[in-house]
């Protein structure tokens, strides 16, 4: 193996080998071979029913391949339940905003942060939560929201919702940050804000995401998969998937105007 071949690997966080999954009799994905490189913003594309949500919920554990290998860090985690994906650094934030409405955004942060310490945390003495309030601190001052802390987490405007489920799946300190459609259902000034902290993010962690506003993944992503009836179509640098023709004609034509 030559040294350039050896440095490509050790530069893989996540690879997936012909990963294959059914439901049934349908094939939702099929022999799907991809590597997502670290500290890279890889966006996965494609139109209505290419696989994207399901080849999302494989990387992330939600589900397992009827065949095909998934390997985290160069090892085989293939069939692991998603709580010890977790554990292992890898972290998906969900397309609907999941945080606790009637919860402070501090509250949340700081939650998130006790249960990755202790699953018995309620029984932790009140002296023994100010490191974990001080992460939370820091945690919502990464994600522009260090003047909402207080506020209950249901007032908070959609998009600052968004914002501290960011901060919600940071606490518990990801290698790989995996965010569905983070943009969705906000302004064009929400996600303009969104979008610039992902980009901030992806300076300290790999990020993998789904999400359907074209112009502004091809405007952040380092590199994108386009999937096409459960298969993979293209892969490569937005500049090379804006040449790609049969990108064009089968996803980016679709949305020229």
């Amino acid at each position: 193996m030559s040294a350039g071949a050896e440095h490509d690997r050790d530069d893989v966080i996540l690879r997936t080998r012909q990963v294959t999954k059914k439901f049934g009799s349908l094939l939702a994905l099929n022999e799907v071979t991809a590597e997502f490189r670290k500290g890279v913003i890889t966006s996965i594309i494609g139109p209505n029913g290419a696989g994207k949500s399901t080849y999302f919920n494989l990387l992330c554990g939600a589900v397992a391949p009827s065949s095909g290998r998934i390997e985290f860090e160069g090892r085989d985690v293939t069939g692991f339940p998603q709580h010890r994906f977790a554990h292992l650094g890898i972290v998906k934030s969900f397309q609907i905003t999941t945080v606790f409405p009637q919860l402070t955004a501090h509250e949340n942060v700081r939650l998130a942060a006790q249960a990755l310490v202790s699953t018995f945390g309620m029984w932790r003495p009140r002296s023994s939560l100010k490191g974990l309030s001080e992460k939370a601190d820091h945690i919502l001052e990464r994600v522009g929201l260090a003047d909402r802390g207080a506020r209950l987490a249901g007032w908070l405007a959609h998009g600052e919702q968004r914002a501290l489920e960011l901060g919600i799946a940071l606490a518990s300190d990801p290698r790989l940050l995996l965010l569905d459609e983070p943009t969705a259902g906000m302004s064009p000034q929400e996600t303009r804000v969104i979008m610039d902290l992902i980009v901030s993010l992806a300076q300290e962690r790999t990020i993998i995401l789904v999400e359907h506003k074209m112009k502004l993944v091809l405007g952040i992503s380092d590199r994108l998969l386009v999937l096409h009836h459960g298969e993979l179509l293209a892969e490569g640098t937005p500049d090379e998937i804006r040449r790609n023709d049969t990108v064009k004609r089968v996803y980016l034509g679709q949305r020229s105007h």
